[in-house]
């Protein structure tokens, strides 16, 4: 019996010290977890992760940083757009054309090594065709952007080419380019013909349709022909480049009849848009469109300054007749359309469509 009682005895004493092994197994446990998730967090309150770095877009224009163009560029959007995007995307000038030929700003945009450039189309319609069109809008940009509109239809002719069509960095509230004449003042279409004028592609077709006499000339010989008597007049100019080439010393009439618009892009490389953030586009986007409304004000005021100083040197601005300027506006944007389709049969109608009232 007494042997029964002390197994007994032993096996409730084994029973208890299991217990409290057991309870002391449980307590080290749980402590190990709780000393593991503690570890857990301490390092995202003692190490914070790095903030990511901006993405940076590259950006080059085929007019040197001190051009009004490139600054009106940089003061609307470049700059605007930094700052409101904060430190998640920065865009960074790259140079002029001191950096890169016009002529290869669209193949490099398209190549992606560089991410924006801002280009005139006759440098890279070879690439998007058609898109020349662009610079015979008849229509604000605002107008141009409603849904299922001409800017919707250009984007599309951009993306085929790996592109992405931002939009006009200077619009204007009337057309971009004149006509300049050196000795006299052509009041009727009988006038025109014969005259010898000037002009670069964009203006070509028109000086045809009028009646003149075509000569190519590249913008920067304007004022060599001009001096030479090599043409009696240039077409397809805007006065901002009476100021800079001189040529108001020259031409001393200017058909006050504007035509066209400029056709300075801005293009973007279509897999850097693609990359960006959903509400990194959204606000670049938003950023383009208030760029344009502010862009044609801006325009509009630097043009009624550039006419009174032309006119200061003795510049004469005149207007045709109700009819006649009718017929000079009519077959300037006409003879365009027709130079178009004869390139591009597939998609100028759909534009003429769009950008036409």
């Amino acid at each position: 019996m007494e042997v029964l009682d002390r197994l007994n005895k032993t096996t409730e004493g084994g029973e208890k010290m299991k217990q409290k092994q057991s309870l002391i197994f449980l307590r080290r446990q749980i402590c190990f977890f709780v000393v593991v998730a503690v570890a857990a967090l301490v390092p995202t309150f003692a190490n914070p992760a790095p903030a990511p770095k901006p993405i940076e877009l590259k950006w080059v224009s085929f007019r040197p940083a001190t051009h009004k163009g490139v600054i009106g560029i940089r003061d609307l959007i470049v700059d605007p757009l930094n700052k409101e995007a904060k430190d998640e995307l920065t865009i960074k000038w790259m140079g002029g054309p001191d950096t890169m030929s016009p002529s290869d700003i669209g193949l490099a945009v398209q190549k992606g090594v560089i991410d924006i450039g801002s280009i005139y189309v006759g440098a890279y319609e070879s690439l998007a065709p058609g898109v020349g069109g662009a610079m015979l809008t008849q229509l604000t940009p605002d107008e141009e952007r409603k849904p299922g509109g001409a800017y919707d239809f250009l984007l599309s002719l951009h993306t085929k080419a790996g592109l992405f069509y931002l939009g006009r960095p200077e619009p204007m509230t009337e057309g971009f380019f004149y006509t300049w004449l050196r000795t006299k003042r052509l009041e009727t279409p009988k006038d025109f013909v014969g005259v010898k004028i000037g002009s670069a592609t964009g203006a070509r077709a028109a000086v045809i349709a009028w009646g003149a006499t075509q000569v190519t000339v590249a913008v920067p010989e304007n004022y060599s022909a001009l001096e030479r008597g090599l043409v009696d007049g240039i077409a397809g100019q805007p006065l901002r480049g009476a100021v800079g080439f001189g040529w108001y010393e020259l031409a001393k009439y200017i058909i006050d009849h504007p035509y066209y618009q400029s056709t300075v892009m801005l293009i973007m490389n279509l897999n850097s848009w693609n990359r960006l953030p959903e509400h990194l586009q959204k606000l670049m986007m938003k950023r383009m469109v208030q760029a344009e409304k502010d862009s044609m004000v801006k325009q509009t005021q630097t043009e009624l300054g550039l006419k009174k100083k032309l006119a200061g040197s003795k510049v004469e601005f005149y207007k045709l007749s109700p009819d006649v300027a009718k017929w000079y506006l009519k077959t300037a944007y006409d003879s365009a359309w027709q130079y178009q389709q004869q390139r591009f049969p597939e998609v100028t109608p759909k534009l003429k469509e769009l950008l036409s009232k």
